[in-house]
């Protein structure tokens, strides 16, 4: 992370926070207890609960933002060039 921007690793952590409060929330509205209290089958729930409204709100919003996005502009979150994926080994 370390050639990356300010901004994109900024935007990273607010995803990553309401993604978890987005799921704690939903875990007290529909079973009343914390998310790690939830057995696997209610956290599998929660989960998809999470994933569609996050998925709804992506989908109503992206097409607003496409439009402002020029030619050939890069969207959402890329790869570092230099990531090692898991099938590649990493160099000693």
């Amino acid at each position: 992370m370390a050639g990356e921007s300010f901004d994109t690793n900024l935007l990273r952590m607010i995803a990553a926070e309401l993604w978890l409060s987005l799921r704690l929330q939903v875990a007290r509205d529909l079973f009343g207890k914390g998310y790690l209290s939830l057995s696997a089958v209610e956290k599998s729930s929660v989960d998809q609960v999470v994933f569609a409204t996050i998925a709804a709100d992506f989908q109503t919003l992206t097409p607003d933002f496409l439009q402002t996005q020029k030619a050939g502009e890069p969207v959402g979150f890329q790869a570092p060039a230099g990531t090692p994926t898991p099938s590649s080994p990493t160099p000693p």
